[in-house]
């Protein structure tokens, strides 16, 4: 990818999709989607101060919840709404090329040249991070990054409102390209976290800043927890809405009518540790 991408400190243990599920499990994967849900939506209602929203806060078990959506775009076609298009400049043709974003599973494999973009909603109030780094087929990595925040993305400011949605790379900031640099690369890894407080030690620039092995292993010693995931049934291949294109641009609250992150994490962290997870973006192979 270049260079924006993000690092996997932390394995997750993944709850399987209800068709791969027996009875029992599929319920209890159906009932556990639905707390995760209400949770996330207390959050939307709470951030746009909605009429008879509860003034209570979710309780501490319920707003461990990472919401990421990745959109893989695509040439747009002629049926494809004009709101939700992009144009986006291809340097090796010299032209503006039309994009419609949709969205993808977690583990959707990527091609090479491919465009995506990340959508993030967190259902707790903090301070945003998303760390990047290769991994390749023998089980090895590359050197990793803190892609986010730059001074180039938000203008630095990577302060998130539980409830609200967060664009990366946001409008006019272009967008992620899949890249293979190694033949035997097989994903780009991100970590995506959400800190209650800005992680001491780290000088924000213009560009990604280095992290040493020494600080992904103490961010592990630190804050590692057991994640689970689930996927947002039938939603996979929608295209972007009018109201998620505003809510990222704008900052404007999604509602309870509005579709859900595709990907939803729950951390079964430690009470004031940071919520950490770890989002692999496949590439297909050669």
């Amino acid at each position: 990818m270049k260079r924006y991408a993000v690092a996997a400190l932390i394995a997750g243990s993944v709850l399987r999709p209800a068709s791969n599920l027996r009875a029992q499990d599929a319920g209890n994967e159906v009932r556990t989607r639905q707390l995760w849900d209400t949770n996330l939506l207390k959050q939307r209602a709470q951030a746009s101060h909605k009429p008879g929203a509860s003034s209570k806060a979710v309780p501490a078990t319920g707003d461990n919840l990472i919401g990421v959506t990745l959109w893989r775009y695509r040439s747009s076609r002629p049926q494809d709404a004009p709101a939700v298009r992009m144009l986006v400049h291809e340097p090796d043709t010299g032209k503006d090329e039309d994009f419609t974003p949709e969205r993808c599973e977690a583990d959707t494999a990527l091609q090479v040249g491919q465009k995506v973009r990340l959508s993030i909603e967190s259902a707790r109030t903090g301070f945003l991070y998303v760390v990047d780094r290769e991994r390749y087929a023998d089980g090895s990595f590359g050197d990793a990054e803190l892609i986010f925040p730059t001074q180039r993305t938000h203008r630095g400011d990577n302060r998130v409102q539980a409830g609200q949605l967060i664009d990366i790379p946001a409008n006019g900031e272009g967008l992620f390209t899949i890249e293979r640099r190694r033949k035997d690369l097989i994903a780009e890894e991100l970590t995506v976290l959400v800190s209650p407080q800005p992680i001491a030690g780290l000088s924000i620039g213009p560009k990604a800043l280095p992290v040493t092995k020494e600080q992904l292993a103490e961010w592990r010693k630190n804050w590692g927890a057991t994640v689970k995931q689930l996927e947002e049934p039938g939603q996979a291949g929608n295209k972007l809405t009018a109201a998620e294109k505003q809510a990222a641009e704008k900052g404007a609250p999604l509602t309870d009518a509005d579709a859900l992150p595709q990907t939803m994490f729950q951390v079964q962290a430690r009470p004031g540790s940071p919520l950490m997870v770890t989002v692999p973006l496949k590439i297909q192979g050669n």
